[in-house]
C-alpha cells in the first residue's frame, strides 16, 4: 500500500510539475521567436521532455524527481560557460533543480508507522 505524502510535500511537487511545464512551453515557444537553429531546435527537444516529465510528476513516484533534476543540471553546468546568455528557462530550470533536489531529499511521507509489537 503506497505511503500518503504529506500536504506540503504534495503542493511542492505540483509545484515542481507546474514548472516543468512552464518550461516546456517556454522552451517549444522558442521555435517560433527565434530562427531555426541547431540550438532551437534541441531547446525545442528539451521542451517536449519537460512536458512529458511534468506528466511524471502529477504522481508520487521518485523516478520523475530525479530524471526532471537530471535534466536541469544541464542547464547548471551551461550557465558556467562564459559566453552564456542567461534566459528566463534557465531560471526556471534553476529553480527546479532545487525543488526537486529538496523533494528527493524529504522523507517519503510523514505518515507515522504502525505500532510495533513487543
Amino acid at each position: 500500500m503506497p505511503n500518503p505524502l504529506s500536504p506540503t510535500i504534495e503542493r511542492l511537487r505540483l509545484l515542481a510539475m507546474m514548472l516543468a511545464l512552464l518550461t516546456g512551453i517556454v522552451l517549444i515557444s522558442q521555435l517560433w521567436l527565434q530562427s531555426l537553429d541547431r540550438n532551437v531546435l534541441m531547446a525545442a527537444g528539451r521542451g517536449v521532455i519537460f512536458i512529458l516529465l511534468a506528466l511524471g510528476l502529477m504522481g508520487n513516484g521518485r523516478l520523475s524527481l530525479v530524471l526532471t533534476a537530471l535534466l536541469c543540471i544541464v542547464t547548471a553546468a551551461n550557465g558556467l560557460q562564459v559566453n552564456n546568455v542567461p534566459q528566463f528557462s534557465d531560471g526556471l530550470e534553476l529553480l527546479m533543480l532545487v525543488l526537486c533536489v529538496g523533494l528527493l531529499l524529504a522523507p517519503e511521507s510523514t505518515a507515522r508507522p504502525e505500532s510495533v509489537s513487543r
